[in-house]
């Protein structure tokens, strides 16, 4: 008889549908990146092409180090 520890399947199945959700997240704040910056040209809310670049690069860096570290953990 075994005494090793069998890591649960159903873990797996909802650790990939988080990360494919934020995949979906990140494409979809590259589409409309456009639309946030063109939104209210002399409005307060304008965001410069600038300002959505590093908000979207910041998410792709701290997905890379989410991958990272949750690889580190198996």
């Amino acid at each position: 008889m075994s005494t090793e520890k069998v890591m649960n399947r159903w873990f797996v199945v909802v650790a990939t549908i988080l990360i494919q959700i934020v995949f979906r997240f990140i494409y979809a704040w590259s589409v409309f990146t456009k639309f946030l910056s063109l939104s209210d040209p002399v409005g307060s809310d304008q965001c410069t092409a600038v300002q959505t670049a590093r908000i979207f690069s910041s998410a792709l860096f701290f997905v890379a180090l989410v991958m990272i570290f949750s690889s580190l953990h198996w």
